[in-house]
């Protein structure tokens, strides 16, 4: 915990770490591994086929087939869960290496965007779904508290292609104070 005024240490408030991910310039991925010291991997719980509802958050017609993915980011050498992430997105939106390579990878979304150059814009969600929902049963089995979540879409050229709802877990609070002591 970091060092208050009086010297003695203070609880780290989630707060803090919600404006350090937002005034972040890069990707949720770049972020996270720049504070914890170690790569990320995706470890994908799920990747199946889903048809869009209507009023989705990809603006898509209802009927629309997309891909939904659950995914834990994870520590590569320390295998802490940091993140826990489920997204739906339209494969088709995307150039077909990226495609390819999310098809079949451990890697977070945010790194293969890098990868093939894509840098996609950032909007922020207000969904009964996303920030402040009730945290699903699969992050209680993982060991660790949420202790912040939001909601967002990434667009790629004017097009939504990524909804993402990502609940941030207890270590990467503990790596936000450590950073802060250090």
């Amino acid at each position: 915990m970091p060092l208050g005024r009086s010297g003695r240490l203070t609880r780290l408030d989630p707060a803090e770490l919600r404006r350090a991910v937002l005034d972040s310039p890069g990707t949720v991925t770049d972020f996270l591994e720049m504070l914890t010291g170690e790569p990320l991997v995706a470890d994908v719980v799920l990747q199946s086929p889903v048809v869009l509802g209507p009023d989705n958050e990809l603006e898509a017609t209802a009927g629309h087939a997309a891909t939904h993915r659950i995914a834990v980011l994870k520590g590569g050498t320390t295998d802490r869960p940091y993140v826990y992430a489920e997204t739906v997105f339209m494969a088709e939106r995307l150039p077909e290496p990226a495609r390819a390579q999310l098809e079949g990878t451990n890697q977070p979304i945010g790194r293969v965007l890098v990868a093939h150059g894509i840098h996609p814009d950032r909007e922020s969600l207000s969904t009964p779904g996303g920030a402040g929902a009730p945290v699903p049963l699969t992050v209680e089995g993982l060991g660790s508290d949420p202790v912040w979540s939001r909601a967002y879409r990434l667009t790629i050229g004017g097009q939504p292609v990524f909804a993402i709802h990502e609940w941030f877990l207890r270590p990467v609070l503990d790596a936000y104070g450590h950073q802060l002591r250090g």
